[in-house]
Formats: C-alpha cells, structure tokens, sequence
C-alpha cells in the first residue's frame, strides 16, 4: 500500500521533495531543530547515514506523492527513538496512522522492542496522536512530553 525508501536509496529528486516538506513551516515549528536545512546540509547528512546503522531514516510515498518521513535512532537495548514528519496535505485523514501502522509491525522482526517519542506540549494533533496510536507518557519537561510504546 505505502512505498517505504530508505534515504540512502532515494533519489535527488525524492531528497530535494523530502527536505523541501521538512523545511514548510508548518513542519519545522513542531521540530526539535526548527532551522531551515540547506541542500548541501541535507545531501551530507545522507551520506552520513549510509555508515551509521544506528539512524534510519525513511521516506514515505502513496501513488508517487511523498506523504511523510519516518527516523529510528537506536538509543540501545532495543529502545529506538522514533521520529515522524506527515505531508500537511493528508493530515486529519487517518492516513499517517495506517502507514504507520505498516511500518511498527514489522520493526519487532528488526530488533525493536519500544519506541520513544519526543513531543512538545504545545502540539496538541501530535499529542493526541501518541496516544492514539498507544504510546504510554513516561515523563514531561517544560517543552516536551516523552512518551514509550512497548513493541514487544
């Protein structure tokens, strides 16, 4: 149903898409970096990830449109920190919780036994997406609220 391309296979139209959707302003106010990412800046730190096993970092296409990213970062001992970035074009309509849901069940085969999320408190469409989704509150700071889904 979802095509799932990992950076490090996409191509430069995919990447120039991909960071043209992380750099809208309606996504970077939501992210821990805000800043505007240049194309060099982008194009190096793909090269980065073809090394590092512990960040994946996916894109997302339905019928050729990108509709969102999806990033891991091993934290270890199975914990992986979970990053997600939906096309505000598809938003409200239930389609980032089913590719979603195509990719947290096969993370489980993959070594992945819980996911950690980083929300900030003032988003409350991703606050109430977490936990629609069943990821658990573990703690809340000044800005953000950490949550945990338990995969196995």
């Amino acid at each position: 149903m979802y095509d799932v391309i990992n950076y490090v296979d996409c191509t430069v139209e995919q990447h120039r898409e991909i960071l043209a959707l992380r750099n809208l302003d309606d996504v970077r106010k939501w992210m821990v970096n805000p800043q505007v990412i240049s194309e060099e800046d982008h194009f190096h730190f793909v090269e980065s990830l073809r090394c590092n096993k512990d960040r994946l970092y996916f894109a997302i296409y339905k019928h050729g449109i990108l509709i969102g990213t999806y990033n891991l970062t091993n934290e270890g001992n199975g914990v992986w920190e979970r990053g997600i970035i939906a096309n505000p074009v598809i938003q409200g309509r239930g389609e980032t919780a089913k590719w979603e849901h195509q990719i947290l069940k096969d993370l489980p085969m993959h070594g992945v036994k819980s996911l950690f999320a980083k929300v900030k408190q003032d988003n409350p469409r991703s606050v109430r997406y977490h936990e629609k989704l069943g990821f658990q509150e573990q703690s809340r700071d000044d800005k953000y609220i950490y949550y945990i889904l338990q995969l196995l």
